[in-house]
């Protein structure tokens, strides 16, 4: 059913398969996944995003504008970091050594590129009940039809989707459980300016529904010098804080 869609295999998985179907990668990696905790956890520096202090199974999590493919990657590390599996679905823009870099566990995470084949929604449906947390490109085309489907299976699985919209101002178009818009990007860097810049200030929206229904802001470093998300807790900054201004 699979046959057009590539699927790029963990380190994890024995090299004498060349091309396994994605039926047969999730049959494979399903023992692994969906420990029965109804929140998988987020690294602890990230809690302070989400009302429940991590990603609710079953729930949508939206996440877009400038910087959205870092966030999004850090969000899911502490999820792989603690034994979930992750794939990413799409995003064939996406340099793995981002993935490694985010600390995500290569052994953890798959790579799917569903192509031209217009079957992205069979792959994520495929993929809902199999690993625990699916990153989705929110450039590729799904019926409104289709995504109430799937968001409908992921609350009887208990996965968790993250609908990822690059350098967008808003999130994508899926009904979103939680949804985090990251905006007004600032570099910084030292001797007024001059160097290489080395962290960027950004707001980072939050919204939703339940006990999100009520957006905040929060201003983050992202990267920080640590190439992390690290909470802004005051204003005051001895670096030099640049204007961004999106490509």
């Amino acid at each position: 059913m699979f046959d057009t869609v590539g699927v790029v295999l963990p380190s994890a998985l024995p090299s004498s398969v060349a091309s396994p179907s994605l039926q047969e990668l999730a049959e494979r990696i399903r023992p692994a996944v969906l420990a029965r905790q109804s929140v998988v956890p987020v690294l602890e520096s990230l809690a302070f995003l989400f009302p429940d202090g991590g990603l609710v199974r079953g729930s949508v999590v939206a996440v877009g504008g400038i910087g959205a493919t870092s966030l999004a990657l850090q969000l899911v590390a502490g999820a792989s970091r603690a034994g979930s599996w992750v794939a990413v679905v799409g995003l064939s823009d996406l340099a793995p050594v981002a993935v490694l870099e985010a600390g995500i566990d290569a052994a953890r995470v798959v790579f799917i590129d569903p192509g031209h084949s217009g079957r992205q929604a069979d792959v994520v449906a495929a993929l809902i009940g199999a690993v625990d947390v699916v990153v989705l490109d929110a450039r590729l085309p799904m019926r409104a039809t289709e995504t109430r489907r799937l968001a409908s299976r992921l609350r009887e699985r208990g996965s968790i989707l993250l609908s990822l919209s690059p350098e967008m101002e808003r999130p994508s178009s899926w009904s979103a459980d939680l949804s985090l818009t990251v905006a007004e990007g600032r570099w910084a860097g030292p001797e007024c300016g001059h160097g290489h810049l080395q962290l960027r200030r950004v707001q980072i929206e939050v919204g939703g529904r339940g006990r999100a229904n009520r957006p905040v802001q929060h201003e983050v470093l992202l990267p920080a010098l640590s190439g992390h998300v690290v909470r802004i807790e005051s204003d005051t900054d001895d670096a030099t804080v640049l204007s961004f201004a999106q490509r």
